[in-house]
């Protein structure tokens, strides 16, 4: 059975492992910093986790905005997402967006954002089933060299 829930700070080892899985490394530090802001930050957060017969499948953790660069427009980013390599393809992601659609909709958002690499064509096409099209904004970005 498929259940969605809010993130507990006890779920960090099954969010580690679950994104080691995909990026090949841990990056506890990164999750832990996502996961505190999510629990002491609240109203502006969404985290949750997905269960697939009692075990964490999958993860995601959002941010929402009431407007940035000058433009008033409430909007959530989703700034992390992951299943579980075995319980992919059951819905997973899927139920961890429609649980960030009816939180983020409860709480007037009306735009849902995230940021792909151009060639991570697995996760290209799992947002375009999810109805995500390319926004209008182009993200920029400059290059600074270090200096020694």
């Amino acid at each position: 059975m498929l259940t969605v829930r809010t993130m507990r700070e006890s779920d960090i080892a099954e969010i580690v492992r679950i994104d080691c899985l995909a990026f090949g490394r841990p990056r506890p530090h990164y999750f832990e910093v996502l996961l505190l802001r999510s629990l002491r930050v609240t109203g502006l957060q969404i985290s949750a986790v997905a269960e697939l017969d009692g075990r964490v499948a999958g993860y995601l953790m959002a941010s929402l905005y009431y407007g940035e660069y000058g433009i008033a427009e409430p909007a959530a980013s989703v700034d992390a997402i992951g299943v579980d390599p075995d319980a992919r393809r059951k819905r997973v992601g899927h139920a961890l967006l429609q649980h960030l659609t009816q939180s983020a909709k409860a709480a007037g958002v009306t735009r849902l954002r995230t940021e792909v690499e151009w060639d991570d064509l697995d996760l290209l096409g799992f947002f375009a089933r999810e109805d995500f099209a390319p926004a209008k904004r182009l993200c920029l970005e400059l290059l600074i060299e270090r200096t020694s």
